[in-house]
């Protein structure tokens, strides 16, 4: 029973102490979200390669303007299609989950300035 007690007693405690603390930060969240709009509007108004990481059926639906299309489960045998690893990339999928991955992918491969748009819908117009 002691073991049972300090076992709940120590998962207890870990819950509380590692949950993850809301960040704070001193700009209000109304002037921060903007900013990262205005960035990511320059980068696909830009000489960022944009990149489409959903389906192709997906792609045909509509897309970036600037996009290419390479689904994200094809990211790593398509690498040399993304060119030089200092380039802008910008990557982006329906909801930011896929765009994620493939950012974290082409990172691991040595590059060293991708975005992660986030989901198509929300890219700045």
């Amino acid at each position: 029973m002691k073991k049972f007690t300090l076992l709940a007693i120590a998962t207890v405690t870990m819950t509380v102490y590692c949950e993850k603390k809301p960040e704070t930060t001193t700009a209000p969240a109304a002037t921060a979200a903007p900013a990262a709009q205005t960035d990511l509007k320059a980068l696909l108004d830009g000489k960022a390669l944009v990149v489409d990481v959903r389906t192709p059926g997906e792609f045909a639906s509509g897309h970036h303007p600037r996009a290419v299309n390479i689904p994200v489960d094809q990211v790593q045998s398509r690498i040399a299609e993304f060119g030089d690893k200092k380039k802008q990339v910008v990557v982006y999928c329906g909801s930011g989950k896929r765009s994620g991955k493939a950012k974290e992918t082409l990172e691991a491969a040595g590059f060293t300035s991708v975005t992660n748009g986030g989901g198509f819908n929300d890219l700045p117009k």
